[in-house]
């Protein structure tokens, strides 16, 4: 297991040269307690998106139902280039902070009464996908998290729409504008945008509550070369031979849990070798992909988040350190 990092800032956030690849969908889990967001998609996808807080989260057979990212991975065929591709993965995690991190961004769960807001694209960027409309119902609360990317997920179960932002940013009178963006019709898509639009998301607060997360983890690598299925596009460029964006990792069956692991690790060692981890976009340091933990209060609910509970007072940059990120495997999805 790699060493921690002495008490010190966290890994900067991944940033992006462009909006993300496929990303896995996150199923939301089956018996998410009432009051908990639902989790969300991901890869140059879409994100499953989170259950409002008065209703508990959809199960998964109702997130994107045809989705690659609900599927368990350990009867899928190990890729030639598993050896080098891991070995790639712990280089680039030892010589960036020497640690796997956890990366955050804000996913909001809405009402069917959600007021709307006026929604236009950003000068010099492209366009959203033609049935986004002009007006999105996002909530007056939301809370941009500051990185290059501004990525915004807003989820309405009501409707089984998901929408995705990259490069979101608030105007004066609560309007927004973004670079790149959609929306997805939960209950048809398979939980991936077509070319260049969409983002990437992953591990919810509902997934969280739940005590198990039921679907592939999104994972950003410093350094990466191209893109492979399920992505259908990416940012990744000069790192010729290293894994792409669309990698699928995993860990074996076989591989024991580590003791003394926090209950948020836990559920991450399972989910790698349920559903396993896919490479969704480039960034700073090798970081998993999770909902901001500031979103759980915004949408009404008091305490601790549960995201926050479940890492046992350890930081971002601590939390999953100790899973044997050694023993991972590359592995071949259907396609």
């Amino acid at each position: 297991a790699p060493t921690p990092p002495p008490p010190a800032p966290a890994p900067p956030a991944p940033t992006t040269a462009t909006p993300s690849t496929a990303t896995p969908t996150t199923a939301t889990p089956a018996a998410a307690p009432p009051a908990t967001t639902a989790p969300v998609t991901t890869p140059a996808t879409a994100s499953t998106p989170v259950a409002a807080p008065s209703s508990a989260g959809p199960t998964p057979s109702s997130d994107f139902p045809s989705s690659v990212f609900d599927r368990n991975v350990q009867g899928w065929p190990v890729d030639p280039n598993s050896a080098g591709f891991v070995n790639d993965f712990v280089t680039d995690y030892k010589d960036n902070y020497g640690t796997v991190g956890v990366n955050s961004m804000p996913i909001y769960s809405v009402p069917s009464n959600q007021a709307e807001a006026s929604i236009s694209v950003s000068s010099g960027c492209n366009s959203f996908l033609s049935s986004t409309g002009s007006e999105i119902p996002i909530p007056s609360y939301t809370s941009l998290n500051g990185s290059s990317d501004s990525p915004l997920i807003v989820w309405q179960p009501s409707t089984q729409t998901d929408w995705e932002l990259w490069q979101a940013s608030q105007r004066s009178g609560g309007s927004f504008s973004a670079c790149w963006g959609g929306k997805l019709d939960m209950a048809t898509s398979d939980g991936v945008f077509p070319p260049t639009l969409g983002l990437s998301a992953t591990v919810t607060e509902a997934d969280v509550a739940s005590g198990s997360i039921n679907h592939a983890i999104a994972v950003t690598l410093p350094t990466c070369s191209g893109y492979v299925y399920p992505a259908d596009r990416g940012d990744c460029t000069g790192a010729s031979g290293q894994p792409a964006e669309g990698q699928w990792f995993r860990l074996p069956a076989d591989v024991a849990m580590p003791s003394g692991l926090s209950p948020f690790a836990q559920m991450v060692f399972r989910a790698l070798q349920n559903y396993g981890a896919v490479v969704t976009d480039r960034g700073g340091s090798v970081s998993l992909e999770s909902e901001q933990t500031s979103d759980w209060a915004a949408e009404g609910h008091s305490g601790t988040d549960p995201i926050t509970a479940s890492w046992d007072g350890q930081q971002e940059y601590q939390v999953v350190a100790s899973l044997p990120w050694n023993d991972l495997q590359v592995v071949d999805p259907p396609q």
